[in-house]
């Protein structure tokens, strides 16, 4: 058995295959391939990204008139890596791998082309071949044939060690991600596939929506969090499948009368709904019994078929046993007739029996009424189908579902979030208002006016006392952008205090321990540009990961330790520090003055091209200490956080409002700012309602109420009171 597919045969089992978006990539791998020295590639990108489309692209090239000869030249093979070693036999294994080579050699402008690369070296450790890849690179050495390999960004090291040449004699493409118009391109083309597939028209707007969601959001769901374009196409698979269920469960338009008639008053107005209704059902109820007995007829004729063939090759072989027995001609008998005598002879010279005949042209006449059959299936289901279109609110509720986002939230479009900025971060930032406005205008510059498109959207440095809010703005943004906090990306500096910290943003050079692994920073902006980015407390750094934050600052782009771009373009960086924190403590300072010493002492720590890449200084701002009504505010939302929770025990908790304040000017402390409180709560207050709750207390209210002359509080019921002493 041959295991090299040529490159015709292998594009043909996919007859509807059209490489599209990917002419750049496509011209650059035909260019390597042309090459003298390292014409051989090894394609480079995560699951679903396009290497296999873009192998098969070049291809189907092959045909396009415009394409150079020394492309059409090449002759491509595609490797069946599963076949080869499914035989489980070492020794057939090598053999097939000794004719495999020598295909290679003795064909001109030979390219070899693996799917995945890593399947390739396991298999072929664990079947006994580790030669294989001696024999290859050596093949490519000697310039007998060439390859194209493809491996998954995780894998990539993996490769690299598996032969110390393959950095030599390979080029390295990395394949990124389609964006802009080539993505849309890319899945506009997948999309009419797929309606093919399902027969369901797709509106234009579902497949912007498709695009738009899996370039946004990402989902832990499998198949949605690989990369793009499969992320679209599969969503718009999953959509449609949904759709295609939900739609052929009832009849078209059943939903819109139904509705219709429960906006109606008048009785006789929803009698003639009502009948409407019910003639719609009994159409509908027909068409269902059709499209079942059409199919029903379908099985039937088709295994019938199914006999007959079992009884036609059962047949061949009877007579071609009687043709080996009687191998001389036999006289005929006298009472046989001459019929008969005649269907001996022809059934001895090779022509077919009167029995085998019969059988054939029983199948034949069956499968044409299966062709009717058929033929009328799919004019009904078609008729049926003519209704249906997949739309951008069917697309917005199934990725609802996958994400678990709400169909709200991801309906709202980019315009009104913007709009709303600024009031939804002040719902949970108090007290901050001049931050959050210049945080929200920022933003709002980046996404709609001017800006360099090449350095991340915006920057900025929070200073000021801890427990004012500057990593809850940072959730609250990336809540209010991305629906969703888990769209923040938080590093803690604290944990790069070392001079070795760098590789753990950008990846171990090679040779060093966890080199395979790649960077914690670039390997996030790989999975996901589209995010908020928090350094905390960066004082705290080694000062050479200041030099990578310079880069992302400037550049907007940064390369990981096996060459690979990432870029910072589509992300929000926030950073915050503690330098200066004491002046904003101290009241006999005022927040302009405690701000403009603070900015003095954070000049003289880090290094003015460091500073100035902050939109010139102008996004370093400042924090004030919280106000009393601020912290009023927080602790409120506390309460009714516990309330919420409770409330589903069927147990309300309430303070009153002078209650609350007397709890806040008796404990709140500047220097711990607003996690004091709400963590006095949790440790105090909150176990004893969950110790009554355990204690069978269910339903009813809780009264919370705070004593300042005994610093106590006294949770009350309508049966009992328990107290909780606060610590001074």
């Amino acid at each position: 058995m041959n295991y090299l597919i040529r490159g015709d045969e292998y594009l043909a089992r996919t007859p509807e295959f059209k490489l599209v978006g990917r002419d750049k990539e496509l011209k650059r791998l035909s260019s390597i391939l042309i090459r003298s020295k390292a014409n051989s590639v090894l394609l480079v990108g995560p699951g679903g990204v396009g290497c296999s489309a873009l192998c098969l692209g070049l291809q189907g090239s092959k045909k396009n008139p415009a394409t150079p000869f020394d492309i059409v030249s090449k002759r491509l093979f595609w490797l069946d890596t599963d076949a080869l070693f499914s035989q489980g036999d070492a020794a057939k294994i090598n053999d097939s791998i000794d004719r495999m080579i020598k295909t290679l050699y003795r064909t001109p402008e030979s390219v070899l082309i693996i799917e995945d690369m890593r399947d390739l070296i396991e298999a072929a450790r664990n079947n006994g071949a580790t030669y294989l890849i001696n024999a290859l690179t050596l093949a490519i050495k000697s310039n007998k044939t060439q390859a194209i390999i493809e491996a998954r960004d995780e894998d990539l090291d993996f490769i690299l060690r598996s032969h110390s040449d393959i950095r030599e004699l390979f080029t390295f493409i990395d394949l990124e991600e389609p964006v802009g118009d080539d993505l849309a391109e890319i899945v506009k083309d997948a999309s009419a596939q797929l309606g093919a597939f399902h027969k369901i028209r797709i509106a234009p707007d579902a497949v912007v929506a498709a695009i738009d969601l899996t370039s946004k959001y990402r989902s832990r769901d499998g198949g949605i969090n690989r990369a793009q374009p499969e992320r679209s196409a599969t969503l718009i698979d999953r959509a449609l499948s949904t759709y295609r269920l939900n739609a052929h469960g009832k009849a078209p338009g059943l939903a819109a009368l139904e509705d219709k008639r429960t906006r109606i008053a008048n009785d006789s107005e929803r009698a003639a709904v009502d009948a409407e209704i019910a003639a719609l059902g009994a159409a509908w109820l027909q068409k269902q019994e059709a499209i079942r007995t059409l199919y029903g007829r379908q099985r039937e004729g088709e295994t019938a078929i199914l006999e007959l063939e079992e009884q036609l090759a059962a047949r061949l072989a009877e007579e071609e046993k009687n043709r080996a027995e009687n191998t001389a001609p036999q006289a005929p008998s006298p009472n046989s007739g001459r019929i008969a005598a005649f269907a001996r002879l022809s059934s001895g010279a090779g022509l077919e029996s009167e029995q085998v005949r019969g059988i054939k042209d029983q199948i034949n006449r069956y499968q044409q009424e299966l062709a009717k059959n058929k033929a009328a299936f799919d004019t009904l289901t078609a008729e049926i189908n003519s209704h249906l279109e997949l739309t951008r609110d069917i697309v917005l509720q199934e990725f609802a579902e996958i994400s678990g986002i709400s169909a709200s939230k991801l309906n709202e479009n980019e315009r009104e979030k913007l709009r709303n900025l600024e009031a939804a971060l002040k719902k949970r930032i108090f007290g901050q208002d001049h931050v959050v406005a210049q945080l929200a205008n920022a933003v709002k510059t980046a996404r709609v006016g001017r800006r360099n498109s090449e350095k991340p959207q915006a920057s900025f440095m929070f200073m000021g006392p801890s427990g004012v809010g500057k990593t809850e703005i940072a959730k609250a943004l990336a809540e209010a952008l991305l629906d969703d906090e888990k769209a923040l990306t938080r590093f803690d500096m604290s944990e790069y205090m070392e001079k070795h910290a760098v590789s753990r943003l950008i990846g171990a050079p090679p040779g060093y321990e966890g080199f395979e692994a790649g960077g914690i920073l670039t390997n996030a902006m790989r999975k996901n540009p589209i995010r908020v980015l928090l350094f905390d407390e960066i004082e705290k750094a080694h000062p050479d990961v200041f030099n990578v934050f310079l880069q992302i600052l400037s550049d907007g782009r940064l390369t990981d330790n096996v060459g690979r771009t990432v870029s910072f373009s589509e992300a929000i960086i926030i950073m915050t520090t503690n330098i200066g924190q004491p002046h904003f403590l101290d009241r006999a300072l005022s927040f302009e003055e405690a701000s403009a010493a603070a900015q003095e002492e954070v000049g003289k720590t880090y290094r003015s091209e460091f500073l100035n890449r902050f939109a010139g200084r102008q996004n370093i701002v400042c924090f004030n200490r919280l106000d009393l009504n601020s912290i009023e505010r927080i602790v409120r939302r506390e309460f009714d956080g516990m309330d919420r929770t409770y409330g589903q025990e069927g147990i309300r908790i309430t303070i009153s409002d002078p209650d609350l304040k007397s709890f806040c000017e008796a404990h709140y402390d500047p220097a711990i700012g607003a996690r004091g409180l709400p963590g006095f709560i949790q440790t105090n207050v909150e176990p004893i309602i969950v110790n009554m709750i355990l204690d069978g207390h269910s339903g009813g209210e809780i009264q919370l109420h705070y004593r300042p002359e005994t610093r106590i509080f006294e949770v009350k019921t309508s049966g009992s009171t328990a107290a909780a002493k606060v610590a001074s």
